[in-house]
């Protein structure tokens, strides 16, 4: 069973696309951890004119994928979380009949309450 990974974020609009670079990077540092061969990254904003959820899964069942996890980078349960995400993941799982996981929101992590303390000191002078 090969497995696909979609890092899935919400996106700028094209005209700060700088913005979108972020999560590109972190796209990249998922590969490079995970070491998956399969990965795309997809947006939810229509208006970031980037790949969205549904070509990226597109191209990860042509690649091979017969199991796809797409781990979103939000950080609360919100609407996207909550509705949007499950109802596009439902027709995909139709329309390619593949297993679609979704990981959890990132949340209250403290891994990320340590970055920002980390950057809280940086510019304390601590």
């Amino acid at each position: 069973m090969k497995t696909g990974i979609v890092v899935l974020g919400h996106g700028s609009r094209r005209a700060v696309d700088e913005a979108n670079h972020v999560l590109l990077r972190l796209a990249e540092m998922v590969k490079a951890d995970t070491g998956a061969d399969l990965l795309e990254t997809a947006f939810m904003n229509p208006k970031a004119q980037r790949q969205n959820l549904a070509d990226a899964v597109g191209k990860l069942v042509a690649g091979g994928a017969t199991k796809i996890i797409v781990a979103p980078v939000f950080l609360s349960n919100g609407l996207h979380m909550q509705k949007d995400i499950p109802t596009e993941i439902a027709l995909l799982k139709e329309k390619h009949a593949v297993e679609i996981k979704t990981a959890a929101h990132l949340g209250a992590d403290p891994r990320i309450a340590a970055v920002i303390v980390d950057r809280i000191r940086e510019v304390a002078g601590n």
